[in-house]
């Protein structure tokens, strides 16, 4: 958008700069080695441009932490040395107290008063506490300031937003379980936690939930199945206590998702979607504020020797896959809590990372023959699909167990099809009913998982590829790996009986 509008080659506009020197810096993450430098210069001669127009602090700062990026530590100095004469002039940039203060810091750091930048740094919180994703972003270029220095970031973490927290537990704690109460708050504090994500059923789940809520950190519930069902089977059944206690806190929440609200509340499939969607999104909501993400399980007492794995174990060693830090706290059950018997899923019904690479918006018969024997040929040497590929006439679809190998797919086939135009990539995390087709004998995916994946295609635009929320959080659980980078892009509107559907972009 950018090229074609003719902004590429402005050099008398401080805005149009900016943004150039913004876009070479997204590009130059992506890049590695001295294609990284090379974009890092371009895109701090682009804000140095900007600075020496408009005189502004931002374009001037970002050029200096830029140019230090791109291997060129005296030109970073001298125009770090520029913003902090501008700070002592008292010039007014009309930027928030904030980023007044945190420019500062960040150009403190980068003359080598490492001591003064500390102190200027936490003034700048100070002035704005709750400005959560504004610290992350200083804490992010402040990380690669002192990478690049090769110097200590153990001082950032005191800077560091509150933490994450995905949480999970057993059905049978009482509600009177006050040792429990207070174990569970001492966590919390301990833990610095402002941010929660987990189901709502009865006991552990509605306490810790009711914590995190006392304490004014934000919450966020994340249901199997619709509330309606969830409240009748996992809450209600165990007393209108507990109900009356869920409705309350709904109505506190900072959100609430539905995931696969078509799905039965006690399906083995719906608790793992959700549970996957749920630990992504703390993790990545950890990510973004530059900032941890813990676990906090409350498992029954004695459970081991009494009964096989519970729900609340099967989540907790997922998280554990990834590496992640977990507290867990050993409660008593309730005498006469009634037992929750999940449901057997389908035959037919699999958890699916779904892809559709869609050719529609190109000369199909010219295309086709050129660009389907690429993704044959990249589909063949990637990860093994969970159902195999599949031509729609104007897309190919393929889904595998899960968004990681999912995700490396369609990097794959982003980068192999790239020198043709108006292909656009779509994906989904989600449950689908697979069937084997009459006509072929292999199996292919139906369901409104399948539709939600048409779509999103529909607003992706020619070469990005667009997916769900679920796909990009549920991506971020387990094995660590090098993962891409995931972009909020906005909601796509839905019916009136479904929620929007939130899309990420999906980048090197």
């Amino acid at each position: 958008m950018f090229r074609k509008a003719g902004l590429e080659n402005v050099d008398d506009d401080a805005a149009v700069l900016s943004v150039h020197g913004r876009l070479l810096k997204d590009r130059a993450l992506c890049a590695k080695g001295a294609e990284r430098r090379r974009l890092y210069r371009k895109a701090a001669d682009a804000y140095a441009r900007a600075g020496a127009i408009g005189g502004a602090s931002y374009p001037l700062i970002n050029a200096a932490t830029l140019s230090l990026l791109a291997g060129e530590r005296k030109r970073a100095q001298a125009l770090a040395r520029q913003v902090l004469e501008r700070d002592a002039r008292g010039d007014d940039d009309a930027e928030t107290p904030y980023w007044k203060a945190a420019t500062r810091a960040e150009a403190l750091l980068l003359t080598g008063d490492t001591a003064e930048a500390r102190t200027a740094m936490h003034a700048a919180i100070a002035t704005a506490p709750k400005a959560y994703e504004d610290h992350a972003s200083t804490l992010r270029q402040f990380g690669l300031i002192l990478d690049a220095l090769r110097q200590d970031k153990a001082w950032l973490d005191a800077c560091r937003p509150p933490r994450a927290l995905h949480f999970a537990g057993h059905m049978g704690v009482p509600p009177n379980a006050r040792a429990t109460i207070r174990q569970i708050q001492n966590v919390l504090e301990a833990e610095r936690i402002g941010f929660g994500y987990g189901a709502l059923a009865a006991g552990a789940d509605i306490l810790i939930a009711q914590a995190l809520l006392d304490r004014g950190a934000e919450l966020h519930v994340v249901l199997p199945g619709s509330i309606r069902k969830f409240r009748q089977t996992s809450v209600a059944q165990s007393g209108q206590a507990w109900a009356r206690q869920f409705d309350e806190i709904l109505r506190n929440a900072t959100s609430v998702r539905e995931i696969g609200e078509d799905s039965d509340p006690l399906s083995p499939l719906a608790i793992k979607l959700a549970a996957e969607v749920a630990m992504g999104a703390a993790i990545m909501q950890s990510d973004v504020l530059e900032t941890d993400a813990v676990q906090l399980l409350i498992l029954e007492r004695d459970a081991k020797r009494r009964r096989p794995a519970s729900v609340s174990n099967f989540i907790g060693a997922i998280w554990s896959e990834g590496g992640m830090r977990q507290r867990t706290i050993a409660a008593p059950g309730g005498k006469h809590m009634p037992r929750v018997h999940l449901q057997q899923d389908s035959a037919m019904n699999a958890l699916a990372a779904m892809l559709r690479i869609d050719l529609s918006g190109s000369d199909l018969a010219a295309l086709s023959g050129k660009a389907l024997p690429v993704i044959a040929r990249v589909l063949a040497h990637g990860p093994k699909p969970a159902v195999a590929p599949r031509w729609t006439g104007n897309a190919v679809t393929v889904a595998f167990d899960s968004p990681k190998p999912a995700a490396e797919a369609a990097l794959s086939l982003a980068d192999a099809l790239s020198e043709f135009r108006g292909l656009r990539f779509a994906g989904h995390y989600a449950i689908a009913q697979r069937v084997d087709d009459p006509f072929g004998g292999k199996p292919f995916l139906l369901g409104t998982a399948t539709t939600r994946l048409e779509d999103i295609v529909l607003s992706t635009p020619a070469g990005a590829i667009y997916v769900s929320a679920d796909f990009a959080t549920a991506l971020h659980v387990g094995v660590p790996a090098e993962l891409p980078r995931t972009q909020y892009i906005g909601e796509l509107p839905s019916d009136k009986d479904r929620e929007p559907l939130t899309l990420f972009s999906l980048q090197c």
